[in-house]
């Protein structure tokens, strides 16, 4: 029975994933693509959309379903993005309220509530598709005391969007996976450095009316 490696399989890139996956069955592989998308939103750095492109690259080569892939992607990374959610909406408002200064005031807490009223659906729907704050927009959605209603269809609308480009665009272009797999990593990029720039500026905004507040 094949060992459980997750350390290995995080430092991997796209072809090595592919490598390592190609040796196992394919209950293992299901595992690993439901696993991986849980992970991916738990802890961002994980690669969980390369080990969808790898599923449905094994899927092209008939050693696992299409379908079964694109639904435990979907699936696993809709838990991964609730417990977030849930951990937001636990947590999240106790802790503003307890240290009620800086980035953590009350007054921000109401403004992410109202952000969410406003844009939250459009917010919830592109999420998965803004690589680098996917996580946090989870987070902040159980901070901002979104409906569970609302959070749960169009996060999952969210990653049936996002899922259906990554298998889909491996099914159209099949042997030339290698363009594809270049473009979704550009792509993470450059979103993961736009999100930690307006991060940054957004911070600092913050700070800067908290101390002439004070």
């Amino acid at each position: 029975m094949p060992r459980w490696r997750w350390r290995p399989l995080q430092k991997m890139n796209f072809e090595s994933i592919l490598f390592y996956l190609t040796s196992q069955g394919a209950i293992f592989i299901y595992a690993v693509v439901f696993a991986s998308a849980i992970i991916e939103n738990l802890f961002p750095p994980f690669p969980g959309d390369a080990v969808t492109l790898a599923g449905a690259l094994l899927a092209g080569r008939g050693e696992v379903h299409y379908l079964a892939v694109y639904s435990l992607a979907i699936s696993g990374g809709l838990v991964g993005a609730m417990l977030l959610y849930y951990l937001g909406r636990w947590k999240g408002r106790s802790v503003f309220a307890k240290y009620d200064k800086y980035y953590l005031k009350l007054e921000n807490l109401e403004r992410i509530e109202r952000w969410f009223k406003r844009w939250g659906v459009l917010v919830l729907l592109f999420s998965r598709f803004v690589a680098g704050a996917r996580s946090v927009i989870a987070i902040a959605a159980g901070i901002g005391n979104v409906p569970i209603r609302q959070m749960t269809i169009f996060t999952f609308i969210s990653f049936c969007l996002w899922n259906g480009v990554l298998i889909g665009g491996l099914y159209l272009l099949k042997s030339n996976w290698v363009k594809l797999v270049h473009i979704i990593k550009s792509y993470n990029m450059a979103l993961v450095i736009a999100s930690a720039i307006l991060l940054l500026v957004w911070l600092a905004i913050i700070y800067r009316r908290s101390i002439a507040k004070s």
